[in-house]
């Protein structure tokens, strides 16, 4: 049925049960799993606070911001690194392949949908929190997005599970 499944992760909290239950889905299924960790193009914001203009003067200014943002893209890999060892762990620990990918400067919708496409993806299982607030909000726009877009069926789990 299906043989791929594609895995969003962030290897985070409640993230973590949702990426066991993906996991058990693919080896029910007999599927292998590709994980996928998408971290976003820096925010503007984010950028004012590395090229700042304040601190950004002189010769040396140039390096010092390049140095900096360096710094910024260098956190998100080692995030993404470790967001993606969680899931090649409970892979490997019920023994189910998992490809690993880390996809930068691209929003998670378009990421995840990038992905999918691109590694021939036939599922892709998506957590989502069902947090109040801003994290919730967010993430269940993600969610909102990739089922009004995907040409890949999307299953949604309820990652209610231990944070």
């Amino acid at each position: 049925m299906y043989t791929n499944i594609l895995l969003p992760t962030d290897g985070l909290g409640k993230c973590k049960f949702g990426t066991c239950h993906g996991v058990l889905l693919a080896k029910n299924l007999g599927a292998k799993v590709t994980a996928v960790c998408v971290t976003e193009k820096l925010s503007g914001q984010e950028i004012l606070k590395i090229y700042n203009p304040h601190v950004l003067i002189g010769t040396s200014a140039g390096t010092v911001a390049q140095a900096s943002m360096k710094n910024a893209e260098d956190l998100h890999k080692e995030f993404a690194g470790k967001a993606l060892e969680v899931a090649e762990k409970m892979c490997a620990e019920n023994g189910v392949k998992c490809e690993k990918v880390h996809l930068a400067g691209e929003s998670p919708t378009d990421g995840i949908l990038k992905v999918a496409k691109e590694k021939s993806c036939d599922l892709i299982f998506i957590s989502t929190h069902g947090n109040p607030g801003l994290m919730g909000t967010l993430f269940g726009t993600v969610v909102s997005k990739i089922l009004s877009r995907s040409n890949t069926p999307v299953l949604v789990h309820h990652c209610g599970g231990p944070g």
